[in-house]
């Protein structure tokens, strides 16, 4: 069944976020994207806009793959002041080139004039390699204090990231490099180097978020906090995971605009590569998880990451519903006790408190891969908000401090739930 209230594409495989910019009034989201079925391959930009973050209409995807060139992972920005000679307000895209026949991973550039309608690859492609098979993922951001485009990059088998500077987003320089020390786990990929606003405090301080193909905790989206300074992060606290479920992959985020406190949003593919070959095939595969409202929050390791689902989603889904027997997709808030949610085929997750801890578990008879458990820590006092939707459960609370997202393949038809206190 479809989601009812995330992001999926009518047909083919959707993976990582890209391409998150927002321009003449519509939030614009690409995505890692197969036009060709529904398994990964013939990595394309999909893209979709909105004008609220609730409705989304699929576009023509954004950019394909050509000459034995995939289209892998990036970002977008607007060029309002023309720095690449594209045109001023131009939507830029920068992106990883993967040639299939060369070996190679490298970044290149995109760009449209007509409001993402239509794409033009620059002819000078590719504007930064280095000669690496596993360099990629580019998130580029302005830094107003040094007045310049920054881009951290991974080089994905050594764990660590690389962050160059440029004035016109063709013409590359490496400034350093973000290392995985105590980092868990291989393979780096999609990075986000973002300013966060700090809550209740007039601070500001940066994240660092990768995600972490295998052997990382929880869905493998880690973060360290800090400063930078234009040219060097430098990390203030340790590696913690951005959500404790199993399905929050390649989050990246709008940069801008931004709340009135200063809060961006983000959004994550609801799936990850071990999982997501084993799903049946429906004709399409793959879902974005709800956007969220990012900030950092102190607590006893230093700065924590906030999560709050958007509020116009809120506000859509309307008041939360009471869980007694029959379920439906939509929210369900304050949650107290321990819930278990089940269908008729002897699929269930459950979701229980044990002393400070939140146990949530997902069985699936049918794809046993699917099989999952896994523990947060929850102060007692907490209550938990779901999302709850068909293929998709979101856990939040403690103030957001608390991320937990794992895809289901209950029969949304027989929904049942029980909750004990």
């Amino acid at each position: 069944m479809r989601p009812r209230f995330h992001y999926a594409p009518r047909a083919g495989w959707l993976s990582d976020p890209n391409g998150l910019v927002h321009h003449a009034g519509e939030w614009h989201m690409a995505y890692q994207f197969n036009p060709h079925g529904e398994d990964w391959g013939h990595m394309a930009w999909g893209h979709a806009v909105s004008r609220d973050l609730v409705d989304w209409t699929e576009l023509p995807p954004a950019l394909v793959e050509a000459d034995g060139v995939m289209i892998y992972s990036g970002c977008a920005v607007i060029d309002h002041a023309d720095s690449a000679g594209f045109g001023r307000d131009a939507i830029v895209a920068i992106y990883t080139g993967a040639d299939e026949r060369a070996g190679r991973q490298y970044q290149c550039l995109a760009f449209s004039t007509d409001r993402g309608r239509t794409w033009t690859k620059y002819a000078g492609n590719p504007v930064l390699d280095i000669g690496l098979a596993d360099f990629r993922d580019p998130n580029v951001i302005w830094h107003a204090a040094t007045q310049r485009w920054i881009m951290t990059v991974v080089l994905a088998t050594e764990n660590r990231a690389a962050l160059y500077t440029s004035p016109n987003l063709r013409d590359w320089t490496a400034i350093s490099t973000i290392a995985g020390d105590g980092a868990p786990g291989a393979v780096w990929e999609c990075p986000l180097l973002i300013e966060l606003p700090v809550e209740g405090t007039g601070e500001r301080r940066w994240l660092f978020k990768v995600d972490v193909l295998t052997g990382a905790p929880g869905s493998g989206a880690i973060y360290r906090t800090g400063r930078f300074d234009g040219t060097h992060f430098i990390a203030e606290g340790p590696w913690r995971c951005a959500d404790q479920g199993q399905d929050f992959y390649a989050a990246i985020a709008w940069h801008s605009p931004r709340d009135d406190a200063g809060r961006p949003l983000w959004i994550g593919w609801m799936g990850n590569h071990a999982v997501q070959k084993h799903l049946p095939q429906q004709g399409w595969r793959g879902a974005m998880s709800a956007p969220r409202r990012i900030s950092l929050a102190r607590d006893g390791q230093g700065y924590g990451l906030c999560q709050r689902i958007e509020p116009a989603l809120l506000a859509r889904l309307g008041a939360p519903q009471r869980v007694e027997g029959m379920v439906a997709p939509g929210l369900i808030a304050d949650l107290q006790g321990s819930l278990s949610l089940h269908d008729d085929a002897g699929r269930f997750v459950t979701l229980a408190r044990e002393a400070d801890m939140l146990v949530v578990g997902r069985h699936d008879p049918f794809t046993p891969a699917l099989d999952h458990t896994v523990t947060a820590p929850l102060p007692a006092s907490a209550a938990i908000t779901l999302l709850l939707d068909h293929g998709s459960i979101e856990v939040l609370s403690d103030d957001g401090m608390v991320a937990l997202t794992m895809q289901h393949r209950l029969d949304g038809a027989t929904w049942r739930a029980a909750v004990t206190r």
